[in-house]
């Protein structure tokens, strides 16, 4: 994709039922809930039922929820069972279940027109568990929007270039004194960044060359590698520890899978980038799409990349790294993410740098002791064919033109991509003064504030 339109106008989240007694309680934390209230509830010792309804709810039918008492008082936010300052715990699960005191209600009673309920524990603790929170941790029962917060509510796009030429203003982002100084500019970016794995910022000052490292640390603390807090991609670095630090053309690959610990983001600011015809031209291809290509088309391939551990390894003067890992990982799969059309909620990450890939150890045994062979080692041959056949109907996705966005990042932009999702590439090129700087964040550090953001504007 040549992507012409939005970079050359780049210069722009007890058995028995309670008699409810006037106890008066104070709601801690949370908003009402709009069409929604608590109707009855009644516990034993061992757990404790809620009925309750909300407009959301499939046909506003009364919705019962049944919770282990353990979980509950595990879950209290009151001052006996949270630091008010830090909020962190003041005591283990442990605890809790070693005492049976702990986990069991003495007195139970909706209040706040039945946007909470209360439990007075028999440990002394005190607590109004507000809707939302029975709310969100009911289940998966029927399905609505995931409410967890540990996951966005902005939702991966698997991508193309057909589909990406029809969101060129959202990919190219926003300047770079916006990034830095509005927050609200800075959650459409990384909004994007959350939906299509890729985002760019324009008008980065031509003398500003840390710029890539301020951009960065709006997000949240650089990784720091090998190759430093931040790092130079030009041919006359002085280095040949990576092929990117010369004039080759790069294939399509992720950064640093022979790390443990795999950035979950990397930012490359284009400091010089000669005129058209000297080459240097940035591919990024939507791995995410190509592994739901591999799914569609062969399941049993599919599997295999799954399974089929891959080895990178990282050999430079005293640096030995190592790592083995699958191609595709899932998040736990759930009602929801299991469904065909919602694969972009199950898929978790793609790791694929042939640069850095060591020989395979998988599937190897004695010939001579065949017979003696358990049908699961056999087995590994199998799964390796299949494993084979995923990898080339992988490869043949990515290689596609439609596949591919390709664009020669202007001087003055910063690209910032998922290395856990996006692939990228590059062409050989002349001009030995091309430099783009570079950096990496955790994937944990972007979502951190991706969150934070969502919590603020949404």
């Amino acid at each position: 994709m040549s992507f012409p339109r939005a970079l050359k106008t780049l210069t722009r989240f007890y058995s028995s039922a309670m008699t409810l007694q006037g106890l008066n309680g104070t709601r801690l934390g949370t908003a009402a809930v709009d069409g929604g209230r608590i109707l009855k509830t009644f516990f034993d010792k061992n757990s404790t039922t809620i009925t309750f309804v909300r407009n959301d709810l499939p046909e506003h039918k009364p919705y019962t929820v049944t919770f282990n008492n353990l979980f509950l008082r595990d879950s209290s936010r009151s001052p006996k069972s949270m630091d008010p300052e830090s909020g962190q715990k003041l005591f283990t699960t442990g605890q809790l279940a070693r005492n049976p005191m702990s986990i069991t209600p003495k007195l139970m009673q909706i209040v706040n027109d039945g946007q909470s309920l209360r439990i007075d524990w028999e440990d002394g603790d005190s607590y109004n568990y507000p809707l939302d929170f029975i709310y969100s941790f009911k289940g998966s029962t029927f399905f609505t929007e995931a409410m967890r917060k540990s996951s966005s509510r902005h939702k991966p796009v698997l991508w193309d270039s057909a589909l990406l030429r029809k969101h060129e203003e959202e990919l190219a982002g926003t300047d770079f004194e916006s990034f830095l100084n509005d927050e609200h500019r800075l959650y459409e970016c990384l909004k994007t960044l959350q939906r299509f794995g890729i985002v760019f910022i324009k008008g980065i000052p031509a003398d500003d060359q840390m710029a890539v490292k301020r951009i960065a640390q709006k997000i949240g603390p650089i990784r720091n590698t090998f190759y430093g807090e931040t790092f130079d991609v030009r041919s006359d670095s002085g280095t040949t520890s990576n092929i990117a630090y010369s004039n080759l053309s790069l294939p399509l690959h992720m950064d640093l899978l022979y790390m443990e610990n795999v950035p979950g983001f990397q930012l490359l600011h284009a400091i010089n980038n000669p005129k058209e015809g000297t080459g240097g031209v940035n591919i990024f291809v939507d791995a995410f799409r190509a592994a739901r290509h591999v799914r569609e088309h062969d399941a049993l391939a599919y599997e295999a990349l799954q399974h089929v551990p891959v080895n990178y390894q990282y050999i430079k003067g005293e640096l030995r790294y190592y790592q083995s890992r699958p191609m595709i990982e899932h998040y736990d799969t759930n009602e929801e993410n299991t469904l065909e059309g919602y694969y972009e909620n199950l898929i978790k990450r793609v790791s694929y740098s042939p640069p850095f890939q060591a020989p395979f150890s998988f599937g190897i045994y004695e010939k001579s002791s065949e017979s003696n062979v358990s049908a699961s080692k056999v087995g590994e041959r199998f799964l390796f064919k299949d494993f084979a056949d995923g990898l080339e109907l992988f490869e043949d996705c990515i290689e596609q033109p439609e596949s591919r966005l390709e664009v020669k990042i202007p001087a003055g932009t910063c690209v910032l991509f998922n290395n856990t999702r996006v692939l990228h590439a590059r062409t050989a090129y002349l001009d030995d003064s091309r430099w783009l700087k570079g950096c990496y964040l955790d994937a944990d550090t972007f979502m951190s504030k991706l969150k934070y953001l969502e919590e603020k504007f949404v």
